[in-house]
C-alpha cells in the first residue's frame, strides 16, 4: 500500500522515487539546520549553509541521469516546463532571488576588488572555461554541424550551458556569503586541530576511503559489476586465480558469451589488458575481491599526500588528502572493479620516483619510477606512454648534475622490463608481440583497425552514436570528448555547487604554472595522449579515461585557493583572507558529499545497467550447488550471472556454472558435457518485466 501511494505520489516527477526522498531529506535537514540555529551567534552563515545545502539538491533534479547508460544532461525544457519536475526549476530560481537579495552587502567591495582579482581579458577567459566545463554537448550539435539544422541545436545548448552556469554561479555566490557570515576564529580553530592532527590525516583520509568505498560496493553496487568492462575483469581475474593464462574453450560459445572474450588457436581468455585482473585474481584467491579497490583507493591517498609534501609541503599535502578522501568520483571508483583505482596508485609511484630521483638520482626512486610507468602499460597502455614523456620532461628539466647516468639506466631497465612481459603476454595469446588482445577482439568484432590510436574517418565507428555522435576521429570529435570529460571532472571531482574546476580554472587564468610546471605538465600530456583516441570514456563512474589527473588536479585545487587567500589579503585587503578561503573549501566539499554521493547511489548506480544481485540471492535461496543454471534472457540478464560463474569451466568446477539457455540443441551439448549436474532454468529482468525468477529445476535428464 505504501509503495502504490509513493508511486502515484510521484507520478508527475521524471527521478526515480530513491532519489527523489534523498532530496525531500536535504530539504527537510536544512530546513531543520536553519530552525536549530536561529538563536546562535553565527545564525547568518548557517541559514546561507542551509540554502546552499537545499538549493544544490533541487539542482541535481534537474539532470536527467538514471541507471541507464547516456549522457548527463539537463531534462528538456519541455520536461521542466510541463511537469512536477519543474518545482526543482522554481527552487533554484527562489535561491537565485535570495542569494541576489544577500549580495547586495558585498557588491561595493566586490566590484573595488574584482580587478585585483582578475582583469577584465582574464575574466572573460575564466567564463568561457567555465560555460565550456558547464554542461555536456548533446550530440545533436555535432551531428547538426554536418548535417544543418545548427542554429537551433546551438540555441538549446546554449540555454543549457546557461542553466548550468547559473546553477554553477548561484552556488559559488552562496557559499561565499556563508564563508562570509562565519567567524574567522571558527576556522582558526579547525585550523589548529587539523595542524595537532597532521602527523596522521593522511592515514585517517586513507581508512575513511576504504571504509566509504566498502560500503559503496556493499550497499550501492552490491559487490557486482556494472559495466562490460567490470565483468570481463572478473572473467579473467578468476581465472587467473586460477593459475590458469587462458582457459580451454567452453562446449557452446554461444551460451557462455563474456564480453571482450577471444576464442584464439584453442584458447578462450579475456581480451582487456591483464595488469588489473592479476591484480583482482589476489582479491579472489582470498576471497574478498570487492576490497581490492577500495583498499587501492586507501593506498592512493597516502600516495598523494606523499607526492603534494615532497613537492610542496605538509599543510598542502593534508588539505589535497582530505579533498580526495570525500570526492564522489575517488570514493565511486574506488567501489568498482574497474581498473582505474590501481591505474591511480602506479601513477603516483611513477610520480613520486621521479620526483624522487630528480631531487638526488637515487637508483632505488630510479628504478621505482621505472617499474611503475612500465606496470601502468599492463593496466592502461596508452597514459602510461603519457606519464612516460612528462616525467621524462620533468627529470631532464632538473639540470645535467642530476641526470647521474646509473640512475637513467635503472630506470630504462626497470621499464623495459615490464614492457618485454607485455610483448611476452601478446606473444602468448595473440602470437603477436605487437598487437594487444584488445585491438585483436575489436578487429573481429567490428572491423579491422576500428580501435586504434590517430585520425581519420574509419576509426571507432562501433555505432555508439549516444555518446560518440560523429564518425571516425578528427578535430570535433577532440573538443566533444574533452568537454564531456571536463564537465564530469567539474561535476564529480568534488561535488562542488560551485564547480569543482573552480580553483583550477583560476590558477591557469592567472598563468602563474612555473611553480607547478610538473602537475599541468602531466595534465597535458594526459589530454594530449587521450586526444588521439576516438572516446571519451562514457559517463561510467565519471571521467573515467581522465582519472588519473584526480591527484595533479587536487593539488592544483589548493594552489588555486591558496592563491586566491594572497590575492584577497594583499590586493584586496580583505580580513581573514585565509579563513575565509578555506571555510569556503570547506563547506563546498562538506555539501558537495552530502548532496552528490547519495544521489548518485539512488539515482543512477543502484542496478545500473540492468546488472543486479538478485542471481547470487537465489543461488543462496536454493542451494544451487553443483548444478548447471541456464539463465533465460538477454545478455545483459547473463552478465549478471557470468560473475558467480568459477575460474574455470570443467565438470569437476567447483559450485554451480552459469550459462545462456539458446533452446534446446544448446541445452542437450551442455548436458553432455555436465552430465552429472541437475540443471535450474531462472528467468532475468527482460522476461520478467521484473527480477530474476526460478522457472524450473532442478531437474535431471534434458530440460524442457
Amino acid at each position: 500500500m505504501v509503495t502504490h501511494v509513493s508511486a502515484v505520489a510521484f507520478a508527475g516527477f521524471k527521478s526515480p522515487p530513491g532519489a527523489l526522498y534523498w532530496t525531500g531529506s536535504v530539504i527537510v535537514l536544512s530546513v531543520g539546520l536553519w530552525v536549530a540555529t536561529r538563536r546562535w551567534r553565527s545564525h547568518n552563515a548557517f541559514a546561507w549553509v542551509a540554502l546552499a545545502l537545499a538549493g544544490q539538491a533541487c539542482a541535481l533534479q534537474l539532470l536527467w541521469v538514471g541507471n541507464n547508460v547516456r549522457l548527463q544532461l539537463f531534462w528538456g525544457w519541455s520536461d521542466l516546463l510541463s511537469s512536477l519536475q519543474g518545482i526543482f526549476l522554481i527552487a533554484l530560481l527562489l535561491q537565485v532571488a535570495i542569494v541576489a537579495w544577500g549580495a547586495r552587502r558585498l557588491y561595493s567591495g566586490a566590484r573595488r576588488c574584482q580587478p585585483q582579482l582578475l582583469s577584465w581579458g582574464q575574466t572573460l577567459v575564466f567564463l568561457l572555461l567555465a560555460a565550456f566545463a558547464a554542461m555536456t554537448i548533446h550530440p545533436g550539435v555535432p551531428i547538426a554541424l554536418l548535417h544543418g539544422g545548427f542554429a537551433r541545436q546551438v540555441l538549446v545548448h546554449a540555454s543549457k550551458v546557461a542553466l548550468g552556469l547559473t546553477i554553477f554561479g548561484v552556488g559559488a555566490m552562496n557559499l561565499i556569503l556563508a564563508a562570509s557570515a562565519l567567524p574567522a576564529d571558527i576556522w582558526n580553530s579547525v585550523s589548529v586541530r587539523m595542524q595537532q592532527a597532521q602527523r596522521n590525516m593522511a592515514w585517517v583520509c586513507a581508512g575513511w576511503v576504504v571504509i566509504a568505498s566498502s560500503v559503496i560496493a556493499w550497499v550501492v553496487l552490491d559487490r557486482m559489476p556494472h559495466v562490460p568492462d567490470e565483468v570481463g575483469y572478473i572473467f579473467q581475474a578468476k581465472y587467473l586465480a586460477a593459475g590458469r593464462l587462458y582457459l580451454p574453450p567452453p562446449p557452446d560459445v554461444q551460451a557462455f558469451v563474456v564480453p571482450f572474450q577471444l576464442i584464439e588457436n584453442g584458447k578462450w581468455f579475456g581480451s582487456p589488458s591483464v595488469g588489473w585482473p592479476i591484480v583482482l585474481a589476489a582479491g579472489y584467491w582470498l576471497g574478498v575481491p570487492w576490497i581490492v579497490n577500495p583498499f587501492l583507493g586507501g593506498i592512493a591517498i597516502l600516495l598523494s599526500h606523499r607526492l603534494a609534501r615532497r613537492l610542496y609541503d605538509p599543510g598542502t599535502a593534508n588539505t589535497v588528502a582530505v579533498l580526495l578522501a570525500f570526492s564522489p568520483w575517488l570514493l565511486f571508483l574506488s567501489a568498482s572493479f574497474m581498473p582505474h583505482a590501481v591505474a591511480l596508485v602506479l601513477t603516483l609511484l611513477g610520480l613520486i620516483g621521479v620526483q624522487g630521483v630528480r631531487e638526488n638520482g637515487s637508483l632505488g626512486w630510479a628504478t621505482l619510477a621505472g617499474l611503475s610507468i612500465g606496470a601502468l602499460l599492463h593496466v592502461r597502455a596508452l597514459e602510461a606512454v603519457a606519464l612516460a614523456a612528462a616525467a621524462a620532461g620533468w627529470w631532464l628539466s632538473a639540470g645535467r648534475r642530476r641526470l647521474r647516468p646509473a640512475a637513467i639506466a635503472a630506470t630504462c631497465v626497470a621499464g623495459l622490463i615490464m614492457t618485454g612481459l607485455l610483448l611476452a603476454y601478446n606473444k602468448a595469446l595473440v602470437g603477436d608481440p605487437l598487437r594487444t588482445p584488445i585491438n585483436k577482439f575489436t578487429d573481429q568484432a567490428f572491423y579491422p583497425g576500428a580501435n586504434r590510436l590517430g585520425f581519420g574517418a574509419d576509426i571507432g565507428n562501433f555505432g555508439w552514436t549516444g555518446l560518440d555522435a560523429l564518425p571516425g576521429h578528427g578535430p570535433i570529435d577532440v573538443a566533444v570528448n574533452t568537454n564531456h570529460n571536463m564537465y564530469l571532472v567539474n561535476f564529480e571531482m568534488f561535488g562542488w555547487p560551485c564547480g569543482s574546476l573552480l580553483f583550477v580554472l583560476l590558477l591557469l587564468v592567472w598563468t602563474k604554472l612555473r611553480s607547478d610546471t610538473f602537475l599541468w605538465a602531466v595534465i597535458l600530456c594526459l589530454w594530449a595522449a587521450l586526444s588521439l583516441y576516438w572516446f571519451s570514456g562514457g559517463p561510467d563512474f565519471g571521467a573515467r579515461y581522465w582519472y588519473l589527473m584526480i591527484a595533479p588536479l587536487a593539488i592544483l585545487t589548493v594552489r588555486g585557493a591558496q592563491g586566491a587567500a594572497a590575492r584577497l589579503r594583499d590586493n584586496c585587503h580583505v580580513a581573514s583572507a585565509e579563513a575565509r578561503v578555506w571555510m569556503f573549501v570547506a563547506l563546498a566539499t562538506a555539501i558537495g558529499v552530502v548532496n552528490v554521493v547519495p544521489w548518485r547511489s539512488l539515482d543512477k548506480y543502484q542496478n545500473y545497467r540492468g546488472i543486479r544481485a538478485d542471481v547470487r540471492q537465489l543461488e543462496q535461496k536454493y542451494q544451487f550447488g553443483q548444478s548447471l543454471v541456464l539463465v533465460r534472457g538477454d545478455e545483459w540478464d547473463y552478465a549478471s550471472a557470468i560473475p558467480l560463474n568459477p575460474g574455470t569451466f570443467g565438470p569437476e568446477a567447483a559450485g554451480p556454472i552459469y550459462a545462456r539457455d539458446l533452446g534446446a540443441a544448446s541445452r542437450e551439448r551442455l548436458q553432455a558435457y555436465y552430465p552429472h549436474r541437475p540443471i535450474w532454468i531462472i528467468a532475468g529482468p527482460s522476461v520478467t518485466k521484473d527480477g530474476f525468477k526460478v522457472v524450473e529445476g532442478p531437474m535431471r535428464g534434458t530440460a524442457r
